[in-house]
């Protein structure tokens, strides 16, 4: 018998280190379903708590019941024989309602919870945007497409942001855990969602459906800012990027991009030059956002020549496609993107 509950608490200890291990890998994402920052997502954390203790305290009783009888009815001697049991309609019975109704009680919130932060069901009308899905990395154009983004989703605190989604490629999916649960994005065919949030700051959202390569790596954020701020930045990228002094770094670095031969203008647009490409992000305004790649990288100096030097090496299987550059023409062209404010 001491040898019995020696292995059993070898075990225990086990499970309970596996289990805290698991617990702590998780602590650092920043992308918490448990922790909202907006009403809709309060909602789907509320519905995913109640269900979890719920069937927390049922694995408890059921374990709990388990480990009872194993040990209290265990065979003790080698020629012994439990009395045989079979079948006791009564239990049967009552083990078949109880979860029953507890289904149905989770399927009745649920279509609760669903109908209070679906697409049709917005708590005001609000502000138009549109999302594209691309591989690997979101469009986001605003007032009617005459504003594109890339990877930034800027939204007012206090106001709700209705957002149409749709795919260039393949299916992907829209999802920021800490506002709002997912919504397909597919191809030929427009889906909604709206996001609306009272807290500002920055949140990291992510593609949730499997669409390639680089699927894990196509990220984009949500910056929630007041509308005043929101205003501003809104003007701001509406407003023609700003000349490059002549002779200047920057200057060298826009030939360097409006060079046919390194193949930048046969992707990207840059309001007001002859870039026009549309295979990838719009870049007039590239300095004002926070992240580079598919939001793979920060937007800095450092991760510009990163991108620039090798963009396969980066992020393999991407479309970022450009003849090899010198350290040099590397230099120049990021400063160039750098001055697209």
């Amino acid at each position: 018998m001491i040898l019995f509950w020696s292995k059993w608490k070898r075990r225990c200890a086990v499970l309970v280190t596996a289990l805290a291990l698991f617990a702590l890998a998780g602590c650092s994402s920043t992308q918490n379903i448990l922790e909202p920052f907006s009403p809709a997502a309060e909602e789907s954390a509320n519905l995913f708590t109640g269900i979890f203790i719920v069937a927390a305290l049922i694995f408890l009783l059921v374990e709990g019941l388990l480990i009872f009888f194993v040990l209290r009815y265990q065979r003790r001697a080698a020629d012994e024989h439990p009395e045989q049991y079979h079948g006791n309609t009564k239990l049967e019975v009552t083990w078949t309602i109880i979860p029953a109704l507890i289904l149905v009680v989770v399927f009745a919130f649920t279509i609760r919870t669903m109908a209070q932060v679906g697409p049709t069901n917005p708590p005001a009308q609000g502000i138009p945007v549109k999302v594209i899905g691309h591989q690997w990395w979101w469009e986001v154009q605003y007032d009617d497409g005459k504003v594109k983004y890339a990877n930034d989703l800027h939204i007012p605190v206090g106001q709700v942001v209705n957002i149409e989604l749709t795919s260039e490629n393949v299916i992907h999916s829209f999802w920021v855990p800490k506002l709002m649960g997912k919504t397909d994005v597919v191809p030929g065919h427009t889906n909604k969602t709206w996001l609306y949030t009272n807290h500002p700051g920055t949140y990291d959202g992510q593609c949730a459906e499997f669409c390639g390569a680089q699927h894990a790596n196509m990220l984009f954020k949500v910056v929630a800012s007041s509308r005043a701020e929101y205003d501003a930045w809104l003007k701001d990228v509406q407003a023609p990027p700003v000349e490059p002094a002549a002779g200047s770094l920057a200057a060298q670095g826009k030939e360097i991009f409006l060079d046919p031969q390194n193949l930048c203008i046969g992707c990207h647009t840059i309001d007001g030059t002859k870039a026009v490409g549309v295979t990838g992000p719009n870049l007039t305004h590239v300095a004002s956002r926070t992240c580079i790649a598919g939001c793979l990288l920060d937007f800095n100096h450092a991760n510009l020549v990163k991108w620039l030097s090798s963009p396969q090496a980066v992020k393999p299987n991407s479309l970022m496609k450009i003849n090899p550059l010198t350290p040099d023409q590397v230099n120049a062209l990021s400063a160039y993107l750098e001055s697209l404010k």
